[in-house]
């Protein structure tokens, strides 16, 4: 079956504009910051992996080789941006040792290497907790609107079995699609 001219170029404008939704959307969903931070886990409990396992895509089942950071009584892992971000979530792969977590979000402050004591202070700008001791899947806990953080503590409160971290931030980032009239859309659809 042959479409019309007319049609052609409706059905064209149409996936355009559902493209160009489709890419918003995902845009305004954030992006994954924790590859950009500085990660490091304090030392007042003992864990036991390397935190390159928190970014490096293997969750089991899926990955047999899949590794863990593992924390016997609870510890806190730190992540610090050079820059002011306006935070999402944070999306944790937790293993077989499940137990509760907390996430505070701050402006300034330094957590030192113990985990115990913050110097300076800094302003907290949020505090989330996940209380569903989950085990052998993603969770993820929400910061509320317009939280803004350069560095996040996430506090295992028990013993706990991380395999991933994600945290996202909403992106100001320049979109890479280009602005067009519809002159230049009907050039291009012509051109076809």
């Amino acid at each position: 079956m042959k479409l019309n001219p007319t049609l052609k170029f409706y059905h064209f404008v149409f996936l355009l504009v559902l493209s160009l939704l489709a890419y918003t959307l995902l845009a305004a969903m954030g992006r994954n910051v924790s590859p950009d931070a500085v990660t490091r886990a304090t030392v007042w409990n003992r864990y036991e992996g390397d935190l390159a396992f928190l970014g490096d895509g293997k969750v089991p089942p899926l990955d047999a080789d899949a590794e863990a950071l593992v924390w016997q009584g609870g510890g806190v892992l730190v992540f610090e941006w050079d820059e002011p971000l306006t935070l999402e979530k944070v999306r944790v792969y937790i293993g077989e040792i499940g137990n509760n977590y907390a996430v505070d979000a701050y402006l300034g402050g330094h957590l030192d290497e113990s985990g115990a004591i913050r110097e300076p202070e800094g302003v907290q700008t949020a505090h989330v907790e996940d209380n569903a001791r989950v085990v052998g899947q993603w969770t993820e806990v929400f910061f509320p609107e317009g939280t803004v953080a350069d560095n996040i503590e996430l506090l295992a409160l028990g013993s706990i079995a991380f395999f991933e971290v994600e945290i996202y931030a909403f992106s100001d980032d320049v979109t890479a699609v280009e602005a067009a009239g519809w002159g230049r859309i009907k050039r291009v659809h012509r051109s076809q």
